[in-house]
């Protein structure tokens, strides 16, 4: 007889938002409506924090995550599928399609949780050929992201962290209690495939329409439910994500949100494509006037021009989020050294984020910082919140195109894009600025000149390749 045809994979929804968003209420919306007639499994933190009824657990095949002990649970301290616990997220998905008769899988994520994160843990587990990949949707897992309506605009603009905020993390959670709340908040949208703007009962129209403008800002991509009481359509959380895994590399580059965080090129099987949202040019996505572009160079930033920028970076006086008034006006803004100002080009930028390439200001001794050539930077700026931290290696750290194929071995397709659009000369391989900024009312030729400014001139960059060949041949004797 001829062999019988491969099962369908099942569909994977990651459901993400902060706690008290109302991401529960809309799972438990999901599950009992008489619309819903699909199977669900359904993997959680903790059953009794979701408080779904007997007969929910009855008719919903459930595998928690928390601390049961039971034969069909799975361990998960809180949640944090971005460390090495991402693994144990997999197997509990892959023992929930085997023994239980399903349609579709919700995992419902902590409220601290990065999706992106998570996708990338189920990429690495299909590239590394676990079982759960031939019988899980890991490759085309959908997010929805739920949003609270009320305190969207406060959170933006908070200066809390994760382990500020009660019961957000558990004690010896030391990797999410540092997690910026404005930072965690904006990368739930933009990993998102449908966000779900919930409390709109209780929320303004002034909050409403910021809300949306945001989340249209941030991700353009993703379709906007605006609901009360988590009441969303059914299919918007437990459909498979349109258009698949081709669809899912397409939306990352056309969009204007771009942030990868890269990984080290000698770890070549965590080298993830969180590339950004971007287009070439200014995209407008919302109806207040939020829109987007991307600054791109292939030259280094000056370390002291900078950090000229960074030191009068705006800094918003309000404590929530009001796109009106930063359009029509700007927000009044304070700087580093204490003045107010809201002629700063950079005043009515609300998101940036990108790579970073910096040059070093000593390419020897023992302050030497030659490291900054070979060292990709991650900028992110939500709010009040700005950082740049270091984000692993460049590809071009590598001796030649050859040795990223190699490292990039049986993903072909991975190493064709990077060619395509992370390349960005010969000579340096993919170091490069990558930034893209989200706004209302910004100037954006202003900011281009200022970040123009900032860059290596011809002068300075015949020097750096003289600097760099010395610390070569330097290195070379050693």
């Amino acid at each position: 007889p001829p062999p019988s045809p491969p099962r369908p994979k099942i569909p994977v929804t990651l459901l993400a938002g902060f706690l008290g968003s109302g991401k529960t209420t809309t799972l438990q919306h999901v599950l009992t409506s008489p619309l819903q007639s699909r199977k669900v499994g359904v993997v959680v933190n903790d059953v009794g924090s979701v408080n779904i009824d007997a007969r929910l657990v009855k008719e919903t095949d459930t595998v928690t995550l928390g601390s049961g002990s039971t034969a069909d649970t799975v361990t998960l301290e809180n949640g944090c599928v971005c460390c090495s616990l991402s693994d144990e997220l997999v197997e509990g998905l892959a023992a929930l399609a085997e023994g239980a008769d399903v349609d579709h899988l919700v995992v419902e994520l902590s409220g601290v949780a990065d999706p992106a994160a998570v996708l990338r843990a189920f990429d690495d587990a299909v590239r590394s050929g676990h079982g759960a990949g031939e019988r899980v949707g890991l490759s085309d897992a959908r997010v929805a992201t739920v949003v609270d309506a009320c305190t969207f605009g406060e959170d933006w603009m908070s200066w809390s962290a994760a382990g500020d905020r009660e019961g957000w993390t558990r004690d010896g959670g030391e990797c999410d209690a540092g997690l910026k709340v404005s930072e965690l908040l904006v990368e739930q949208v933009e990993a998102a495939d449908v966000v779900v703007v919930n409390k709109a009962d209780l929320a303004t129209g002034e909050e409403m329409r910021n809300v949306v403008g945001a989340v249209k800002g941030l991700n353009g991509k993703a379709a906007v439910r605006v609901v009360e009481f988590g009441k969303v359509e059914v299919g918007d959380i437990i459909e498979e994500r349109r258009g698949g895994e081709e669809e899912k590399k397409k939306s990352c580059c056309e969009m204007g949100t771009c942030g990868s965080k890269p990984a080290k090129a000698s770890d070549a099987d965590s080298h993830s494509h969180e590339h950004s949202r971007s287009g070439s040019g200014s995209n407008d996505l919302g109806s207040i006037g939020v829109t987007s572009f991307t600054y791109r160079s292939p030259r280094p930033f000056s370390m002291p021009r900078l950090l000229n920028i960074l030191n009068s970076w705006p800094v918003p006086t309000k404590d929530v989020l009001d796109l009106f008034l930063l359009a029509a006006e700007g927000d009044r803004v304070t700087t580093s050294d204490g003045r107010g100002s809201n002629d700063n080009p950079f005043a009515k930028v609300i998101r940036s984020k990108g790579f970073c390439w910096m040059a070093p200001s000593s390419w020897s001794g023992g302050s030497g910082d030659a490291w900054r050539h070979e060292t990709a930077m991650y900028w992110s700026h939500a709010g009040r919140q700005f950082g740049i931290t270091t984000a692993g290696k460049w590809w071009g750290s590598l001796e030649s195109k050859e040795q990223v194929r190699h490292f990039l071995e049986g993903r072909p397709e991975e190493y064709e894009r990077i060619m395509r659009e992370d390349w960005a000369s010969d000579e340096f391989g993919d170091r490069r600025q990558e930034l893209v900024f989200i706004g209302v009312g910004y100037d954006e030729g202003r900011i281009r000149k200022a970040l123009d400014e900032a860059l290596l001139d011809d002068e300075e960059m015949d020097r750096y390749r003289r600097e760099l060949g010395n610390f070569r041949m330097t290195m070379m004797t050693q």
